[in-house]
């Protein structure tokens, strides 16, 4: 019995050989390196041999990926970092699965029809970190730049919107790049930038413009800008000493208030609505008032008015003589007429800066609205309603040309102008769409000026300065003005 039994397992173990031989010889025929079931970092990896897997395993992952910054296109290899997957360590672990019970059960699995035991390797590499920031580094200093500032169409006179500021950030920058050498299929990274843009373009980008158009004009140019909410100041050339012509009226007028209270006498608010509206001559006007001024001595009145604008620090600004004196002034040397740099030919009566006229104007602006220099320096003769009631006449003058019509129709401003033969000026305070500022441009060509290029420079310029504000504003902005209507000067001196 026991023979028969031993005889029974001996033929049973036979049968089975004999059943399973041809399996066994197709399973182990089939088989690669890496057993059935068995992927390395989530892949299929094919080769007969341990060496041949190894190789794949590196063609998959050791080549150069994509990485952009920006628009920029880069190739990084995987030498620059000195990247390696240890492919033979992955595969020799691979193999311990074609051992042992994993082994038995699979080949079980094979017969009966079934998915083998999943096992995965998970993709093991190594990087030089130092390489890696020193290339992310160099990269970042060739392509990361600062915001762009925006640029002026001086056709159009407007403004677009500049390029953003991009900044590299490093470490996630490096994820990225890692991310894209471990990743069999999508073999690009992207530089991880940080966009930089000021919420309001500074007013760089507005002296630029302004200094961009002032070059097409054929003669001598200087201006003077300010932002009376920040005290932003644009200077352009704005220590020139000129003619200082009617503008600097504006001393006589602040003087007239600070001699009197409100409301004005009427004989001084006739002199003081000569000066500011008649369309004609306002000479005499202003006489009159430096004639008050001086109690009855005009000269002593027109002293009364160079002291002031010493007292206030306009170095650059004095005025000698009443207007349309036949006196011939010795001359005054001051900081601006003794520059060689530009000559305008000034009057020696009477001169001045843009810069002087055009602080002088903000000074006046700050005390309407309470607070400034001047209220701090003429407590006792100055008064907020008194530098209110000044800018009130400045709005009715009825020049409508120069710096005013280079702002909309219905913009509050207020200006004095002046001609000379040679030379003309304007200055301006406007309220505009962030807030006050003033505005002063002078102009001197040789022999006499051409109202036909004075008159548009200076209506582009102050259309500039407005739709620099509608573009920080984010407004539409103006087209430019239209000089074709019959522009006339005037002869105000």
């Amino acid at each position: 019995m026991l023979r028969l039994l031993r005889w029974g397992f001996i033929l049973a173990l036979a049968a089975l050989i004999l059943f399973l031989g041809p399996y066994y010889v197709n399973y182990a025929r089939g088989r690669d390196a890496i057993p059935p079931g068995v992927t390395l970092a989530g892949m299929k990896i094919g080769g007969e041999t341990p060496a041949e897997a190894v190789a794949n395993l590196r063609a998959i992952y050791e080549r150069p990926i994509l990485v952009w910054h920006g628009d920029n296109r880069l190739v990084l290899r995987p030498e620059d970092i000195d990247f390696h997957v240890d492919a033979e360590g992955m595969v020799q672990e691979a193999q311990a699965y074609a051992r042992g019970w994993n082994a038995i059960w699979n080949f079980i699995f094979y017969v009966t029809g079934k998915s083998p035991i999943p096992h995965d390797i998970p993709l093991s590499y190594s990087y030089d970190r130092e390489k890696l920031a020193d290339w992310i580094n160099d990269q970042s200093k060739t392509y990361d730049h600062e915001p762009l500032p925006p640029t002026v169409n001086l056709e159009t006179l407007s403004f677009s919107a500049g390029r953003p500021g991009v900044r590299t950030e490093p470490g996630q920058t490096a994820i990225n790049i890692i991310r894209g050498f471990t990743d069999p299929y999508d073999r690009e990274a992207r530089f991880a930038l940080i966009t930089e843009q000021d919420e309001k373009p500074g007013f760089e980008a507005l002296e630029r413009a302004m200094r961009a158009r002032f070059e097409k004009f054929p003669g001598v140019y200087a201006s003077y800008f300010q932002f009376l909410p920040t005290g932003e100041e644009i200077d352009i050339d704005a220590d020139t000493a000129f003619s200082g012509m009617s503008t600097v009226k504006l001393g006589i007028l602040l003087l007239t208030y600070m001699d009197n209270d409100l409301p004005l006498p009427d004989n001084i608010t006739k002199w003081i609505s000569v000066t500011m509206t008649s369309p004609t001559a306002s000479n005499a006007a202003a006489n009159a008032l430096m004639f008050h001024l001086g109690d009855g001595d005009v000269m002593k009145g027109v002293r009364r008015v160079n002291d002031f604008y010493r007292e206030f620090g306009l170095k650059n600004t004095f005025i000698q003589t009443p207007y349309n004196s036949d006196i011939i002034p010795a001359p005054i040397q001051t900081p601006a007429n003794a520059n060689p740099q530009y000559h305008t030919n000034p009057d020696p009566a009477m001169q001045t800066t843009p810069r002087d006229m055009g602080v002088l104007m903000a000074e006046i602006g700050r005390c309407a609205e309470g607070k400034g220099a001047l209220l701090a320096a003429y407590p006792e003769k100055l008064t907020p309603e008194k530098c209110q009631d000044l800018i009130g006449w400045l709005e009715q003058n009825p020049l409508g040309w120069l710096i005013k019509y280079g702002v909309p129709k219905g913009t509050r401003i207020g200006h004095k102008h002046g001609y000379a033969p040679d030379t003309q000026g304007d200055v301006a305070i406007i309220y505009g769409p962030e807030g006050p500022y003033v505005l002063d441009i002078y102009v001197y060509q040789y022999g006499w000026v051409v109202w036909d290029m004075s008159n548009p420079l200076m209506g582009d310029i102050s259309r500039l300065v407005w739709n620099f504000f509608l573009f920080r504003t984010g407004q539409e902005q103006l087209p430019p003005p239209n000089y074709d209507e019959d522009a006339k000067p005037g002869t105000d001196q």
